[in-house]
């Protein structure tokens, strides 16, 4: 009877599901997330949208194997073309520091596949690098810098940028955490990939499909988001940002008309996802920043919009994360990659 027994509650839990494990999730988070997979349990045109970057990982991909190349030096365009390269599209006003990058650039040349992190020319370089990526981030806004920055990747192919993944996010996530660079103080190094996402991401079993829609590298996703990593996202559902490539197939510093674009994540979900589901409305969306917003606050028939908590500059998500209604709020200490169970979160 016993025996019975056990049978009976092991295929009710099975048919009901399992709640998610409670480990840092904020507790009314969790509760609404649990709500939300049972009311959806079997639909199949139930599906849920995670950005990456600070969303579904504790930190930047694209960051992430950036530094991977400037610490090896493994530049693929002509090093000849560096100055050009770096300069295209910039303001005058920093042709002087674009020449001194060249130069240390000019330096570090043969040190490619050396010890080169030591040497005192390269963390001039990468605090010279970084801060002039934040002053043009300060100048003409987050995205057309974040298209600055890419002009590291020009000249890789996709396979070596997904081998260059392969090598620098395995690598990333042994900090365990992000921590901030000695080198570039303005910048934070790390990434981690929570317990709680892993369950949550498992829980797609239930019946909502889970897609990544990010403004990382295509390529690089399909490293952090596959099942290396844990999460084990079907490559079908990843999308991201994707380079045009020349007529050898390398990457230029141009972005395609029809990747994902911060911003414009509702446009690209109903015309990439929404197909897949009978023009069905996503009944979860996970995001961090305002390239998030929209697909945060625009969709009508969304049913919770999952918002994990950054240091702010913008109001309008701060507004967003006091109004209530549709909107959970998850904490998190970056420090060490973990979920805690409050609204706010703790930074390094």
């Amino acid at each position: 009877m016993a025996r019975l027994a056990f049978c009976v509650i092991a295929l009710w839990a099975f048919a009901a599901g399992a709640a998610l494990d409670p480990g840092g999730w904020e507790p009314s988070v969790r509760e609404r997330l649990d709500a939300l997979i049972e009311k959806n349990r079997g639909n199949p045109d139930a599906y849920a949208v995670f950005d990456f970057d600070y969303t579904t990982a504790i930190g930047d991909l694209s960051y992430v194997c950036m530094w991977q190349i400037l610490e090896t030096f493994d530049f693929k365009f002509n090093p000849d073309d560096f100055g050009k390269l770096m300069a295209e599209g910039v303001a005058a006003r920093h042709s002087d520091e674009i020449d001194a990058l060249a130069a240390l650039f000019a330096k570090l040349r043969p040190f490619v596949g050396q010890e080169v992190t030591g040497r005192p020319e390269w963390r001039d370089f990468v605090r010279r690098y970084w801060a002039l990526y934040r002053s043009i981030q300060d100048e003409v806004g987050a995205y057309r810098a974040y298209l600055w920055r890419s002009r590291v990747f020009t000249g890789y192919t996709p396979m070596e940028l997904r081998r260059l993944a392969e090598v620098a996010v395995p690598r990333a996530l042994v900090s365990g955490g992000l921590r901030v660079d000695v080198n570039a103080p303005t910048e934070k190094r790390g990434l981690a990939i929570t317990k709680e996402i892993k369950n949550l991401f498992r829980e797609r079993k239930a019946g909502i499909a889970v897609y990544i829609v990010s403004g990382s590298y295509r390529d690089t996703l399909l490293v952090a988001a596959g099942r290396s990593s844990g999460l084990d996202v079907s490559p079908g559902n990843i999308f991201g940002a994707e380079l045009k490539k020349d007529a050898d197939g390398r990457f230029v510093a141009e972005m395609t008309d029809d990747c994902v674009k911060s911003g414009f994540k509702p446009e690209f979900i109903m015309a990439r996802i929404a197909p897949r589901h009978h023009g069905a409305e996503p009944v979860l969306t996970a995001g961090d920043s305002m390239g998030d917003y929209t697909m945060l606050t625009e969709f009508k028939s969304l049913q919770l919009a999952l918002v994990f908590h950054r240091n702010w500059k913008e109001k309008e998500m701060f507004s967003l994360c006091a109004s209530g209604g549709k909107v959970a709020v998850q904490g998190r200490d970056e420090a060490k990659g973990i979920f805690i169970p409050f609204h706010e979160s703790v930074f390094p």
